[in-house]
């Protein structure tokens, strides 16, 4: 089961093996996957942003934290090749996705245009 942890005032999960991530994106309608591994320092700053940004606008949006360097399978799995990376699912179906360099509010408002079909 994965485990939970508290960042600022948001819940969010952390996937320790595939299983893990795979059953939250079953069970949840809308998550957003972000990809990191320690190396990344774009990553400890993006991270607080995106869960800001999940908090702020898209209430009913999980995110889930896949650290692929104590999961190296998710890479092949996601096709996950530049850290860091962000998938947005709906649905269980990988709906967007940003590498390198995010861009927070371009995929903010990618993320409101599906959004607010399936939550409207």
């Amino acid at each position: 089961m994965p485990h939970q942890f508290k960042v600022f005032t948001m819940d969010y999960t952390f996937a320790k093996t595939l299983e893990d991530a795979n059953e939250f994106l079953r069970k949840h309608p809308a998550v957003l996957v972000f990809f990191s591994d320690e190396s990344c320092n774009v990553g400890d700053a993006l991270s607080p942003k995106l869960q800001n940004m999940l908090q702020e606008n898209f209430s009913e949006m999980e995110f889930l934290e896949i650290n692929v360097q104590m999961l190296p399978e998710a890479r092949g799995y996601y096709n996950v090749f530049v850290i860091p990376t962000v998938l947005a699912y709906f649905d269980g179906r990988e709906t967007i996705r940003q590498a390198r360099h995010v861009n927070v509010p371009r995929l903010a408002q990618e993320i409101d245009r599906v959004y607010n079909i399936m939550f409207s």
